[in-house]
């Protein structure tokens, strides 16, 4: 029997990469070469994807990106503003040799520690923190669907129509801008600032022209009032990022626009629909994906600290303190912070 050889992989360089992928059931959009494109080009990340293989079949991978920063350090992450970016591998022996791959490039190129996102094999170890995660079952009877919904929820999805609220599903660079009108609001709503609009345009270069996403955005008239991006890859797609107006927020669009991006999925055969990570304090959200009838389970983000040699815990509160802050300052100040921020934060 041959043995498996590890290898590092530049997916952005690798022509087949999303083939060799697209097979496993459990890839993402994070996993692909698109995504990986997207964060070297925007914030100059390296790729550094470590993967098995066997008499030169590909047996599975664990992607990695290095992050160096003159502020935050230098530093591994599986995989930088994904909510989640697994290892695709058969069996926790072939995962821990590739974890012990990460640690040892990690030890020899000075990183502070290596974050792992959405882990399963590191489902045991202590977490830096744990998040709900959000999975809808698609099927092409929607009425299957709508039958899983919560009431209330299909009832703010009628609102919406009743109220003459219209849903656009769009791919154009247009579309991602008038969505990112609606972002840098909804951010500084949360108190944080807003991804770089460079990273939006990006977004719809690398990803969303290559029919791996689109926008769906509510408008009543020619007002734009809520949107999500949703992406996709294989046989799952990705609810990343939603945003509204809040002042017309008794119109109920960000119903009828999350269900009209659940409706496209399962029309265009996707198998499941993540609605990402959300925070256990966000109630409120919490509440809302609850009801659209997936299942809820629970995520871990797992640091190795190199310092330590052990996986650490890190406390929030200074995280609590700039998001007051930044509720009080003006969006066009925020989109600077931004800017200048977002690359030395992955």
């Amino acid at each position: 029997m041959s043995a498996l050889k590890i290898n590092l992989v530049n997916p952005v360089e690798a022509s087949e990469w999303n083939n060799e992928l697209v097979s496993y059931g459990e890839c993402t959009i994070f996993h692909s070469a698109n995504w990986a494109r997207l964060l070297a080009d925007t914030y100059g990340y390296r790729p550094v994807y470590f993967t098995l293989s066997e008499q030169g079949l590909f047996k599975g991978c664990l992607p990695v990106m290095e992050v160096v920063s003159t502020f935050t350090g230098k530093r591994g992450v599986c995989l930088s503003f994904s909510d989640y970016c697994g290892s695709i591998v058969e069996g926790r022996d072939n995962f821990k040799l590739l974890f012990d791959s990460v640690l040892e490039l990690g030890r020899i190129s000075g990183w502070r520690y290596v974050e792992f996102r959405g882990e399963n094999f590191l489902c045991n170890e202590m977490p830096r923190k744990i998040y709900a995660h959000h999975t809808i079952e698609l099927s092409h009877d929607e009425e299957l669907m709508l039958s899983r919904v919560r009431k209330s929820t299909a009832r703010s999805i009628k609102k919406a129509v009743k109220e003459g609220v219209k849903v656009d599903i769009c791919n154009s660079l247009q579309a991602v801008r008038d969505f990112y009108r609606l972002h840098c609001l909804t951010r500084r709503r949360h108190g944080l600032p807003p991804q770089p609009k460079s990273f939006f345009d990006k977004l719809h270069e690398h990803v969303i022209s290559q029919r791996l996403g689109f926008t769906a955005l509510a408008r009543i008239g020619n007002v734009i009032v809520a949107g999500v991006v949703c992406l996709h890859f294989g046989r799952n797609a990705v609810y990343k990022y939603g945003a509204s107006d809040v002042e017309f927020q008794y119109l109920r669009a960000n119903n009828l626009v999350f269900w009209e991006m659940i409706k496209e999925c399962a029309r265009n055969g996707f198998d499941f629909c993540s609605l990402g990570r959300t925070d256990l304090r966000d109630e409120g959200l919490l509440v809302f994906k609850d009801g659209w009838g997936g299942m809820r389970t629970y995520m871990h983000y797992n640091r190795f600290d190199f310092v330590t040699n052990r996986f650490t815990r890190e406390s929030d509160e200074h995280g609590r303190y700039y998001r007051n802050w930044f509720k009080k300052l003006p969006v066009n100040f925020l989109r600077i912070l931004g800017d200048i921020g977002y690359r030395h934060m992955g």
